[in-house]
């Protein structure tokens, strides 16, 4: 028997403001720019690829759009270079094959955007798989209902996977499909190559329908436990492979790029045609980390999902998102006086080297690092204490929820199981929330609904929390039909989130050892690593220096001034380019940089690992790391080289 879908007002309100009102992205009106400027058709096997990932993922652009922009990327990056360097005058075979090489990566990446973006999408909604699993559950506990059940988890998701839910939804209103039940066959196809428990729970859901209703509560209870296994099970592999690639890329991208960096002082005085600042640089800090985080970015790639990240968005208040304003204009701030000072000091210096030549680039540094961190930190710490706050409160809504239900199924009134629930948890900070509706049922003689969803006074506006709010809106639902099933229902819900909760810690013990790897290299290895080479190449430019001048007083004294020591000191400088070499504070500069790299991007994948795609733990820990690791890295550079100076004194001046 196909059952109807509901076809309120509001059903279809919800469904085209989600699915056909979605502005285009940035690359989709490229893509659509594209084709119309500059239309070139894929072949067929490229057509077919597309078309499976345009699909996959949503994306409202043509395989030929897809095409089309991969073609027009390459030229730009191709032609405008090679019009300015030839204006400028600086055309060479060097930056010729340069530009080459960029505009392939260009072709590349935007021939390869509609593939990744649909590996993309797939990880985002795979974040999703287990709550969506246990939302789908608690909807079928309220009503049994396929297309109640779909809505429910896709009201309730804000990211891929929601939208994934609520084109089936359109397709079935559409009539592409009979019922959700064909409907979800065909999404169970879709995912089940991707996340086999995911689909196995959606199936278990799909046929439940046709169950009683005890039966039906065990399978949902199944549907629930199969996902959350298979999630356990998938980290586990995932953490053991994970071994691997973390010390490749630590070895290959950091410690040996880093230890390289020493050799080049004595290189390029042999050879400074070859090492000039401008290709080290180049190579550095824009070549090697790119290389570096494409390597982290396809290990990360094949990361199993992780649970939801808290949604504080209802929490900002417009003062707030106002105060973040301000960070761009502090950051710089505290960025330009050391800028100022140290560019000051490097162009009217005409000293070759000095220990205060490096401070001045040192504290160049430090200014660099305290405007990105405190940027980043700055952006995001009122957000992070908002967070915690319901991180803290979703988790203590689990016992409170499994302590009502105990109370309710002893028969008790509602009244009398939240005075009861209130004294139990009075060190709860979720304790005032059920206090707030005990209270509104009391004094204001509100219903158990009203209480918690009144407009005005009810509980839930003073915790915005999406998790909270759907679970109580199917709480809500069900305590109209009766105290028993609520209490039932409460005791169910808060095992499902236990359930979760507890899987998630096993999570985390399980890529503790890759996370601490990771933490220790962006901390300590890397800051002290860099800081170690950089002291040496100091020391070994200045002692350099200083052999220079021994070389020339000795010429002079036992060949005098003539054209014999004329020569001698020709020949040395022939031979050995000492005037040629990179400066000590722009060496600084190059390897601080490439460290702040390396530390954004270990702390970039790190949040990955314990957070997945949540942008406000990801950028907080990229600026703790970041300042604490640039701290290190200045701390040793500094002693490293007066320890050294104090151990090999070389001749002054220089």
């Amino acid at each position: 028997m196909v059952v109807p879908i509901v076809q309120s007002k509001e059903y279809i309100e919800f469904l085209k403001e989600n699915l056909k009102v979605k502005k285009l992205s940035f690359y989709e009106r490229v893509c659509r720019f594209s084709e119309k400027t500059m239309p070139i058709p894929p072949w067929k096997g490229l057509r077919d690829k597309y078309k499976e990932a345009i699909d996959f993922s949503h994306l409202k652009i043509t395989p030929q759009g897809a095409f089309s922009t991969a073609i027009l990327a390459a030229l730009v990056v191709f032609i405008v270079p090679l019009i300015l360097i030839i204006i400028l005058g600086y055309l060479s075979l060097s930056l010729s094959a340069l530009i080459i090489v960029f505009s392939a990566l260009s072709f590349y990446y935007a021939y390869d955007y509609p593939m990744h973006y649909s590996v993309i999408f797939r990880i985002r909604a795979s974040e999703e798989m287990v709550l969506s699993i246990v939302y789908m559950s608690i909807a079928m506990r309220v009503t049994p209902n396929l297309e109640n059940a779909i809505k429910f988890a896709s009201e309730n998701l804000s990211g891929p996977l929601a939208t994934d839910l609520r084109q089936l939804m359109w397709d079935v209103y559409m009539r592409k499909y009979d019922s959700m039940s064909e409907a979800l066959d065909g999404f169970i196809v879709k995912w089940k190559m991707e996340n086999e428990e995911f689909t196995e729970a959606l199936y278990l859901i799909k046929t439940s329908i046709a169950e009683t209703t005890a039966k039906r509560e065990t399978t949902m209870t199944e549907a629930v436990d199969v996902v959350l296994n298979g999630s356990k099970e998938r980290m586990k592999h995932y953490a053991q492979e994970l071994n691997t690639p973390v010390t490749v890329i630590n070895a290959i991208g950091i410690v040996l790029p880093i230890i390289g960096l020493v050799f080049f002082p004595i290189i390029g005085i042999f050879l400074a045609e070859m090492f000039q600042p401008a290709f080290i640089t180049l190579g550095y800090n824009i070549l090697l980390p790119f290389g570096v985080y494409w390597m982290m970015k396809s290990s990360l790639e094949r990361r199993p999902y992780s649970f939801h990240q808290p949604d504080i968005r209802q929490h900002l208040g417009n003062a707030e998102r106002k105060f973040f304003d301000k960070a761009l204009l502090y950051s710089l701030l505290i960025f330009t006086p050391p800028a100022i000072y140290g560019g000051y000091y490097f162009l009217t210096t005409k000293e070759v080297f000095s220990f205060n030549l490096l401070a001045s680039s040192l504290i160049v540094f430090s200014g660099l690092t305290g405007a990105v961190s405190f940027y980043l930190i700055y952006t995001t710490y009122r957000r992070l204490q908002i967070r915690k706050r319901v991180v803290q409160i979703e988790n203590e809504f689990t016992e409170a929820l499994f302590q009502l239900g105990k109370q309710l199924e002893r028969g008790i009134p509602i009244e009398t199981a939240l005075d009861k629930l209130s004294a139990n948890i009075k060190d709860l900070e979720i304790s005032k929330m059920f206090g707030i509706i005990l209270s509104n049922i009391r004094v204001f003689g509100m219903t158990f609904e009203q209480a918690v969803f009144d407009k005005n006074y009810g509980a839930i506006k003073y915790y915005p929390s999406k998790t909270i709010n759907a679970i109580m809106k199917a709480v809500v639902e069900i305590s109209k039909r009766g105290m028993s099933v609520m209490s039932s229902a409460m005791i169910s819900i808060s095992e499902y989130l236990k359930g979760v909760h507890t899987v998630e810690e096993d999570l985390k013990d399980m890529l503790s050892e890759v996370t601490s790897t990771m933490h220790i290299q962006a901390l300590l290895l890397a800051p002290l690593t860099s800081g170690i080479v950089v002291a040496l190449s100091a020391m070994i430019m200045r002692m350099l220096l200083s052999f220079k001048e021994i070389m020339e007083t000795m010429h002079t004294d036992l060949l005098g001034g003539g054209p014999a020591g004329f020569a001698g000191g020709s020949i040395l400088t022939s031979i050995i380019n000492l005037d040629k070499m990179m400066p000590v504070h722009i060496f600084q500069m190059v390897v601080g940089i490439y460290l702040i790299e390396v530390i954004a991007m270990l702390a970039m994948f790190l949040s990955k690992i314990q957070h997945g795609e949540e942008t406000l733990m990801r950028n907080y820990n990229t600026g703790k790391m970041i300042v604490l690791g640039s701290a290190v890295y200045i701390l040793i550079v500094i002693l490293l080289y007066t320890t050294f100076e104090g151990i090999m004194p070389v001749m002054e001046p220089i």
